[in-house]
């Protein structure tokens, strides 16, 4: 079993070779899912036969391009029939953005320099200076990777790597996380007892605060211009995106750090299918926004690569049932007191986010026997210091070059 992950080159400057290669390979692309729609068919077998010689006389490119626009129409199909098998509302595809997918027999990629070649038609090749950071030179180093599709937009260029998963880690402790809007809370369980631990990150429901305010009031300025409208409100979304994905991968990096230095199984809650509920408008929204799957795939991709075990347990009543009796509150607010703590008939009170760490490490525990031999699990005994894992908010460089 192989391990992926996608590396980002950010690019500056624009090349009419490179921007030709895109239109065509989106309309390619458009063309073919046509052409699936039209005959009811998804397979890249079917879709190749019916269209591969005429894109190849339309549009003068190389023909492994024509190839790749086929496996992408094929993919984009597979989807939007999955869709409307599980009774979902969704409209017919059409690709807007420009984009071009290399595979990796397309193109050659010097590791030491940066230096990207690919061909565009027959006698026209392009080369691309990638800006290689310490972080990417870390990954291209390495012999074991290897080099997958290669993903071209009008700025970026992903790269797509691989190598064998290595080998799982034995854990000799777990740390089990409850994830809020503002912070991952935890509790660190080792031989040793327990250790409440604390990921504070609350940018990001500020960042998303001031981005909704400033999108609402440039929704009402340009509401008499549509297009500038939606260009600008696209602009802020854009950037929006990057502030908030640029510190939950700060935040999993320390998760993952943490886990590495103390040997330990990560245990979060599988928050699939959570939906608002019918609560007030602002909270509604607020929970549409929150960006917890985000972090869930990010943490769940980045223990993969590492070999850390992540076990998923169901959140189901974390919140209010007491991890010391068992006991289940009739609801999660007679539970709670003023002060956001959940307090039991048996004595036992905690931190409402804290006592839902518990559970979760709880439940994980009792997944495995191996940690439950391991660690100590006794909540009336926990420490009362708690460590919070600051990210590391480093400053932000990027080098553009084309």
């Amino acid at each position: 079993m192989r391990a992926w992950k996608v590396v980002r080159f950010e690019v500056a400057g624009r090349n009419v070779e490179v921007g030709r290669l895109l239109q065509d390979f989106r309309l390619m692309v458009n063309k073919a899912v046509r052409f699936g729609l039209l005959n009811r068919c998804s397979s890249l077998g079917a879709i190749s036969r019916g269209v591969y010689r005429g894109l190849r006389a339309e549009h003068q490119v190389y023909s492994q391009h024509v190839s790749q626009a086929c496996a992408v129409a094929a993919s984009i199909l597979r989807n939007y029939r999955k869709r409307l098998r599980r009774g979902l509302r969704s409209n017919p595809p059409f690709v807007k953005r420009l984009f071009a997918r290399i595979e990796n027999q397309a193109y050659t990629l010097d590791r030491t320099r940066g230096v990207l070649r690919f061909p565009i038609r027959a006698g026209t090749q392009i080369t691309i200076q990638l800006p290689l950071s310490e972080y990417h030179r870390s990954i291209l180093s390495d012999p074991a990777i290897k080099l997958g599709s290669l993903t071209l937009t009008e700025s970026i260029v992903a790269l797509a790597v691989s190598r064998d998963s290595p080998r799982e880690l034995v854990p000799t402790s777990i740390v089990a996380f409850d994830t809020n809007e503002s912070s991952m809370d935890g509790v660190l369980a080792t031989r040793f007892g327990l250790t409440a631990v604390k990921v504070p990150f609350p940018e990001v429901r500020q960042i998303q605060a001031t981005h909704f305010r400033r999108r609402r009031r440039l929704g009402s300025k340009k509401a008499h211009d549509r297009r500038t409208q939606a260009a600008l409100l696209s602009k802020e979304g854009r950037r929006e995106r990057r502030r908030i994905n640029y510190r939950i991968h700060e935040v999993t990096n320390a998760i993952i750090g943490t886990a590495m230095a103390t040997r330990s199984a990560i245990a979060i809650e599988d928050l699939r299918g959570l939906r608002p509920q019918s609560w007030s408008k602002q909270l509604n929204r607020r929970l549409a926004q929150w960006p917890r799957r985000r972090i869930h795939s990010l943490l769940e991709h980045k223990a993969r690569w590492r070999g850390i075990p992540l076990i998923k347990v169901n959140p189901k009543n974390t919140s209010r049932t007491c991890p010391a009796c068992g006991f289940l509150a009739n609801s999660r607010k007679g539970a709670m007191s003023a002060e956001m703590k959940f307090r039991c008939r048996c004595g036992w009170s905690a931190d409402r986010q804290t006592n839902a760490a518990l559970n979760i490490l709880k439940t994980a525990i009792a997944r495995d026997t191996a940690l439950a031999r391991a660690v100590r699990f006794q909540p009336g005994a926990m420490r009362h210091d708690v460590v919070i894992l600051q990210p590391v908010t480093r400053r932000l460089e990027m080098s553009r070059t084309l």
